[in-house]
């Protein structure tokens, strides 16, 4: 499969190199009008179940106004050349089908035969990356040339505002929103000066609207215009209007994040009149306003056993974070106060999400020719999701357009509320650099001396959102913070003690000291990471193709016997550079191996405990017993599953060899506990997997 790809990419890279040798030149050859008809007819009977898109060479969106600027033609036009500053104004002539793009048949006032920009087949095609460059004007729009309205336009007299509202309210009966807005639209510009009735009830009707449709920040809008002022409280048709208004309002806020606001709009609806609906709204805004400031969620607690959803109606707990400038770094997320091992950092709200079940059949493949790199599945379909969201709601796109981009600096795009233009390749250089490959952690039912645990979880690029605080996080395989997520939810908690002030880090992949492209693993991010951990992988470099070597082996366990692997990779890790408190991750699978295999010989417990104690060790958990106190030094760990095994074992092994009442056995049945919560996000399912 990875080799199909990298001919796919190739392909593409060979067929823009072509293209590019004509840019400039017009095209000799274009499709008649017909035969584009015929073309679009057979692809829109079509099954596909593969999305590829294409993104080419970068450019600006387009932020002047559409009346400022001078009209090109489509015979004017030349290939593989953005005509800035040029409006080509056309007429759709075609369905639009979604092959590689979003395509439709155009032509325009002089060449009733469409154009222009090379494709895969030899064709051309007009090409429009960012969809705000992209504008539907009214048939009669004075800006439409003569020759591409209607032939027949209807003589009818001047409508009302009144009639317009009648035709978008049929509109919203048939579902048909986009078309609603348009003629609440129309309506308001016909309202005078005097009929403020009718003008709030048309921002009311439109904030309706704009919220079906997605656009909560201008919906919010349309329902505040629509509160009627200084209603009396006998005037129980303002105040049922008003109620309505309001409850557009806040549950517009809802929609985008603001609870506060949210819950203050509510308390305003309840005011003017006691509703049921509005009384559940405004139950939702608290119990989000309480979370976000307490970090306590009823889903969470060990004592909720109802299946959850793909999306989550929950707020973000992100107080105890913030965002500021780290050194040898352009960003960071730092605590503003001091945590231990286990503590709750943050829980975050995904952004915008794209999960599997949202695609059906269809595989989405995107193929950035820009960053050379190639996004499948999810990851390739929530490109789309994030520029209409940002697109629908602009003033989201301000904090979206701070993430890392690849570029030195960030600049936010001007905003502009009418038509917002969002710069798709950014948003897509963005995605790449900071989308979060969810994995839900339900509980595990196996039990621990299961020979083969079946893990409930979905594959790890199922589905794929991106956060805006956690993205902030810099790496480190040794992360003082790991990260759980579950649903679109995400939950990072303190590995260690972690200072106020301190940077959090978390461990962007899965370090494997058994990979060729180890110490490259962060090129993807443009960086060499340079902790412990990978600075004693790499150090000495003489040594590394042995290590990486004896590591494949011990991995094998068909190929040799388990203590003869281990002899072989445990002399390895104790060259120059593995001081005693970095982890040795080549030892982990092999120690935790050989751990299982002792425990089916309940006749050496000790032997067990030593092995356990080694599993832990090479994960950066230094184990000591100090005065028959469980003692762990976390310094430099590395977090992974196995460790709640481990401890839960060592547990039930220190219970064997020292009596019920040893205090050690208890203090590491706690430590597993904790750890568990660190590693699936909350005690969900400990007690069903372990036992009580």
């Amino acid at each position: 499969m990875a080799d199909n790809f990298v001919a796919l990419m190739k392909q593409q890279q060979a067929l823009l190199a072509t293209a590019k040798k004509r840019q400039g030149l017009l095209p000799q050859q274009r499709t008649t009008r017909r035969e584009l008809q015929q073309e679009y007819l057979t692809v829109q009977n079509g099954n596909h179940l593969i999305k590829q898109t294409f993104v080419g060479e970068a450019y600006e969106p387009s932020t002047a106004e559409i009346i400022e600027l001078k009209p090109i033609c489509i015979r004017e036009l030349r290939l593989e050349t953005h005509h800035t500053g040029r409006p080509l104004l056309v007429r759709v002539f075609c369905n639009a089908v979604r092959v590689t793009a979003v395509q439709t048949g155009i032509e325009d006032e002089h060449d009733h035969e469409p154009y222009y920009k090379a494709t895969s087949n030899g064709g051309v095609i007009v090409g429009v990356d960012h969809p705000s460059d992209f504008v539907v004007l009214d048939e009669c729009d004075t800006i439409v040339p003569l020759s591409l309205r209607p032939r027949v336009q209807a003589v009818e007299e001047d409508r009302s505002a009144e009639e317009v509202k009648k035709e978008g309210n049929v509109a919203v009966g048939l579902k048909q929103h986009r078309k609603a807005l348009k003629l609440y639209s129309e309506a308001i510009a016909l309202c005078g000066g005097e009929d403020e009735v009718l003008r709030r009830d048309l921002h009311r009707n439109r904030a309706l609207t704009n919220h079906h449709i997605g656009q909560y920040e201008v919906a919010h809008s349309d329902a505040i215009a629509a509160v009627i002022p200084d209603v009396q409280t006998d005037d129980t048709r303002s105040m049922e209007l008003n109620t309505k208004a309001y409850l557009h309002a806040g549950r517009a806020s809802y929609n985008f994040g603001h609870f506060e606001d949210a819950a203050r709009m509510f308390t305003e609806a309840i005011r003017m009149r006691t509703d049921n609906d509005v009384n559940i709204e405004l139950a939702r805004a608290l119990d989000r306003l309480r979370e976000s400031k307490t970090g306590l969620f009823i889903f969470l607690s060990d004592r909720f056993l109802g299946g959850l959803p793909p999306r989550l109606d929950c707020a973000s707990f992100v107080k105890n974070t913030e965002v500021r400038s780290s050194p040898g770094r352009r960003k960071g997320l730092f605590a503003v106060k001091s945590f231990s091992a286990g503590d709750l950092i943050l829980r975050e709200k995904a952004f915008c999400s794209s999960l599997g079940s949202d695609n059906g059949q269809t595989t989405n493949m995107t193929i950035n020719l820009n960053t050379q790199r190639m996004s499948v599945g999810t990851h390739a379909s929530l490109h789309t999701k994030l520029v209409t969201q940002l697109q629908r709601n602009p003033n989201q796109a301000s904090a979206y357009f701070e993430l890392y981009d690849g570029t030195k600096s960030s600049s936010i795009p001007p905003a502009s509320t009418a038509n917002p233009p969002v710069d798709v390749f950014r948003v897509q250089s963005i995605l790449e650099l900071n989308a979060f490959g969810l994995r839900d952690a339900p509980p595990e039912p196996s039990s621990p001396s299961t020979k083969s645990p079946q893990k409930a979880l979905r594959p790890a690029n199922d589905s794929t959102a991106t956060f805006l605080r956690a993205s902030y996080m810099n790496p480190a395989c040794h992360a003082n913070a790991y990260r759980t997520v579950i649903s679109d939810f995400l939950i990072l908690r303190a590995t260690r003690a972690i200072a106020m002030d301190e940077g959090l880090t978390i461990a962007y992949t899965r370090p494997d000291p058994a990979s060729l492209d180890y110490g490259s693993t962060f090129s993807h991010w443009g960086f060499t990471c340079e902790c412990v951990v990978c600075n004693a992988e790499l150090h000495p470099k003489g040594s590394i193709s042995h290590r990486r070597k004896v590591v494949k082996e011990a991995d094998d366990f068909a190929a040799s016997p388990a203590n003869e692997a281990s002899d072989k990779v445990t002399p390895t890790k104790a060259q120059p550079g593995f001081e005693p408190d970095v982890p040795k991750l080549g030892v982990t699978a092999i120690a935790a191996w050989l751990r299982r295999a002792c425990m089916l010989d309940s006749t050496e417990p000790g032997k067990c405990i030593k092995l356990g104690t080694t599993a832990l060790s090479s994960l950066g958990f230094l184990p000591s017993i100090v005065f028959k106190e469980l003692v762990i030094d976390r310094t430099h760990c590395v977090v992974k599953d196995v460790v709640v095994d481990t401890a839960v074992y060592l547990s039930q092994l220190y219970e064997v060899v020292e009596g019920k009442d040893t205090m050690v056995s208890a203090q590491y049945a706690v430590w597993a506990e904790e750890m568990w919560e660190i590693c699936k996000g909350s005690k969900r399912g400990f007690e069903q997997r372990y036992g009580a």
